[in-house]
């Protein structure tokens, strides 16, 4: 049973997916400075940049979060699956993520933050 409408779903979507971004554009950022390129920091600042935006914005889905009552748990990896336990007001939930689709929102994700950082 689902306990919490989609506004709050889409709030711990995000939740479970910053996480995966940070941790994405980190080793790409590790990538890029250990890489032989001749002007690197304009793609450090890049990466920075997009990342300290998604640090924001987990922050602000934190914040909402807390604000609604729900508290979600870190995810057990199993096999092709992402389990979350989620707690809203009080209701416990569990939230399984194909890891297939995790990959395919952090793409689109990353799409959109870069898009965003070149404007």
């Amino acid at each position: 049973m689902q306990y919490g409408n989609e506004e709050e779903r889409s709030l711990i979507d995000k939740f479970v997916m910053y996480p995966i971004l940070l941790t994405v554009f980190h080793r790409d950022l590790q990538v890029v400075n250990r890489s032989p390129f001749k002007l690197k920091q304009p793609y450090i600042a890049l990466l920075e940049q997009i990342m300290n935006q998604i640090s924001k914005d987990l922050y602000d889905v934190r914040v909402e979060l807390r604000k609604r009552k729900i508290k979600v748990m870190d995810g057990q990896k199993d096999n092709d699956v992402t389990e979350y336990e989620i707690f809203i007001r009080g209701y416990r939930e569990i939230m399984r993520f194909p890891n297939v689709h995790l990959k395919n929102k952090a793409e689109t994700l990353m799409m959109s933050y870069l898009r965003g950082a070149s404007q």
